[in-house]
């Protein structure tokens, strides 16, 4: 999981231009019918982003990946969670939150934080897992479950806060500092989360142009009462607030709003 480059390396050929992020949250697709009585169906773009100010803990559906070998996981949960989509596999107490990005024909991929792809759910329903096959295997749904717990750090934090700075400095052309992360050392797992979504929100605000974070000088991690990215005097400044469950999460829509709202009265 190291590194924060957005890249989709492990989509076909061709397909990277059209699904860049910064069309994964300008555009949206229907969600599929109901696969199956009384299931719900698999998330996609348009779904989770419907639901980016809920706070959804309902539980999750497992899936049965038949790309796994006998030695490896056969199963994963996946559950709906306003923006993302966690996903768990079994045996791992480690949780990854990914984003969607919508691609042809209606498809929605499933990317980390780093741009990999890990599960795309098709138009029809259908859900592919890349986590033991490259170029895909199907993933039979086996059933709801319970809520899964907050995700689990997937590397430091130190690493993370130096991944990030070194991705938005990138991004805006010069030195971006972050501040805040120390405040969060009860709670890891959130300003991770922040940072990664973060990173995404600023990736998809920059567009082509390669304009908008060439404003930011300064990144400020903060708790807040509200989930909240407000943009000041080249100052990012982002609220989360852990106490309030996912309802307390940013999303990369609010980071790239921010943003693009500061270029528009500029």
């Amino acid at each position: 999981m190291a590194g924060m480059m957005v890249k989709l390396g492990n989509l076909p050929a061709g397909r990277s231009a059209a699904l860049a992020l910064a069309a994964a949250l300008t555009a949206g697709f229907a969600a599929p019918a109901l696969a199956q009585k009384n299931d719900l169906p698999p998330p996609t773009f348009a779904t989770t982003r419907s639901n980016a100010s809920m706070s959804l803990d309902a539980g999750g559906t497992r899936y049965v990946d038949l790309g796994a070998d006998a030695k490896a996981s056969k199963s994963f949960v996946l559950e709906m969670r306003g923006s993302v989509v966690l996903l768990q596999q079994e045996g791992s107490k480690d949780i990854l939150s990914l984003m969607p990005v919508p691609g042809p024909r209606g498809d929605t991929f499933w990317v980390d934080y780093a741009g990999r792809t890990v599960v795309k759910v098709t138009k029809a329903g259908n859900v592919i897992s890349y986590l033991h096959n490259p170029a895909g295997a199907p993933a039979d749904p086996a059933g709801r479950v319970p809520a899964l717990s907050s995700p689990a750090m997937t590397e430091s934090l130190d690493a993370m806060r130096a991944n990030a700075v070194k991705e938005i400095s990138r991004l805006a052309g010069h030195d971006v500092t972050i501040w805040g992360t120390q405040s969060f050392a009860n709670n890891e797992a959130w300003a991770a989360d922040a940072l990664s979504i973060l990173v995404l929100g600023v990736k998809n605000a920059n567009g082509h142009a390669g304009r908008a974070a060439s404003q930011i000088d300064k990144v400020t991690l903060r708790r807040g009462k509200a989930p909240k990215v407000s943009f000041k005097d080249g100052e990012l400044m982002i609220d989360v607030n852990p106490a309030d469950s996912w309802a307390g999460r940013i999303t990369p829509e609010d980071v790239s709003k921010a943003l693009s709202q500061s270029r528009s009265s500029g």
